[in-house]
């Protein structure tokens, strides 16, 4: 009975001792500026001041929901701490649903937003929101990730990712409402 207690303590102190500091949580505004110029850059018809409401938004929303989830440092991690039910949500696809409900708010004209997926279907899938110029392709998108760094949002073109290879999940985007069936 005293082991399984202080195994239990240790878990605790160990467990508080990984969690994710919100100060910690970059969203310095040099980051939103660079989103915001990479938002621009989707398109022509890309309204400036929505890019940099849109920026402003997938930093500061990244960050809440680490809050909301608790988050422990790495992903990885704070998956494990999951599915051992210590944690009930922050899985990657559960990152992606609430940034894109929350984007999806917003009612940006300048934006689509898609879903990306990577490994669909094996152990190391990954789940994502892609943004896009309106009317844009999926492959011309953004990559809009606040899972893989832990609560601090991660962006860049999808083709520059060399973790992952990522291609539209239209069952999902249909689903999610951000792209009509067809």
């Amino acid at each position: 009975m005293l082991k399984r207690l202080l195994i239990a303590v240790s878990l605790l102190v160990f467990i508080n001792g990984c969690s994710v500091k919100q100060e910690t949580l970059n969203t310095k505004p040099e980051k939103l500026e660079h989103l915001t110029q990479d938002l621009v850059a989707l398109g022509k018809g890309v309204d400036p001041k929505e890019a940099k409401a849109f920026a402003k938004e997938s930093l500061f929303y990244s960050r809440e929901l680490a809050g909301e989830y608790k988050l422990m440092a790495p992903a990885n991690f704070h998956n494990l701490l999951i599915n051992m039910g210590y944690r009930e949500r922050g899985l990657c696809y559960e990152w992606s649903e609430d940034m894109m409900e929350h984007l999806k708010k917003q009612k940006f004209k300048s934006f689509d937003l898609r879903w990306g997926v990577a490994f669909k279907g094996e152990p190391m899938e990954h789940n994502s929101v892609v943004v896009v110029a309106k009317g844009g392709s999926f492959e011309s998108g953004l990559l809009i990730d606040p899972w893989r760094n832990s609560g601090e949002l991660y962006w860049g073109k999808m083709q520059d990712d060399f973790v992952f290879k990522w291609v539209e999940d239209k069952q999902r985007s249909v689903y999610l409402g951000t792209i009509s069936a067809k």
